[in-house]
C-alpha cells in the first residue's frame, strides 16, 4: 500500500527528529573517538548517512517514469529485512564513504541534515511516489521507486542510529 506523502514526510520528520536528537546527546569530545572495537567513529557514521542521503536527494530530483513489471513498493520489504535485522551483520563492498571530517560539530552536521532532508521531501511532492528513479541504482537492490528510496533512508537511518548507540556505548569508558 502505497503512504500519503503526509505520512511519509511524518515519517521522515520523525527519523529526522531520533537521529539528530542522539547526535545532541553525544558528548563533543567523543564524536570524533574510535577504539578497538569500532571501525567508525560517531561523526564518521553519522556523515555517511548524510553523504547517501544526498545521493538520493539527487536521484528524487532527477528523472522518473511510471514502474512497469513490478509493484512500486515491492521493494520495501527486502529493504526493512536488510536493515532492520539488527542482529545480522550488513556486508558492503568497498568502503563507504565518509567526509574524513567533514564536521567537526552536530550543530552543524544537523543543519545540513535537516536541509537535505527538506530538498528530500520537495522532491517527493513534485513527481508520483510510486514512480521509478532513473539516476541512481543501488549496487544491491537495483533501481527504486521514489517511494522506496524514501524509506531506504529511513531503514538506512535507523540501522546506523545503532551503530552510533553501539559506538557510544564501546566509549562509555573512554576519557576523551
Amino acid at each position: 500500500m502505497i503512504p500519503a506523502i503526509q505520512q511519509l514526510n511524518t515519517d521522515l520528520d520523525n527519523n529526522t527528529n531520533l537521529l539528530l536528537d542522539i547526535l545532541d546527546t553525544v558528548p563533543a569530545a567523543k564524536l570524533q573517538l574510535k577504539n578497538p572495537r569500532t571501525e567508525w567513529s560517531i561523526m564518521e557514521c553519522a556523515e555517511h548517512i548524510l553523504i547517501s542521503e544526498q545521493a538520493v536527494a539527487k536521484a528524487l530530483q532527477g528523472p522518473s517514469h511510471p514502474i512497469e513489471d513490478r509493484a512500486p513498493d515491492s521493494k520495501l520489504e527486502e529493504l526493512n529485512k536488510n536493515f532492520l535485522e539488527f542482529d545480522q551483520r550488513l556486508r558492503v563492498s568497498g568502503d563507504p564513504e565518509t567526509l574524513d571530517g567533514g564536521y567537526d560539530n552536530i550543530k552543524s552536521f544537523s543543519q545540513a541534515f535537516r536541509r537535505n532532508r527538506e530538498l528530500i521531501k520537495e522532491a517527493l511532492q513534485k513527481e508520483p511516489l510510486e514512480w521509478l528513479c532513473e539516476k541512481l541504482e543501488h549496487a544491491k537492490f537495483g533501481y527504486l521507486t521514489r517511494l522506496e528510496w524514501a524509506y531506504y533512508l529511513i531503514y538506512h537511518t535507523e540501522r546506523h542510529l545503532q551503530q552510533i548507540n553501539r559506538i557510544e556505548a564501546s566509549l562509555e569508558n573512554t576519557n576523551p
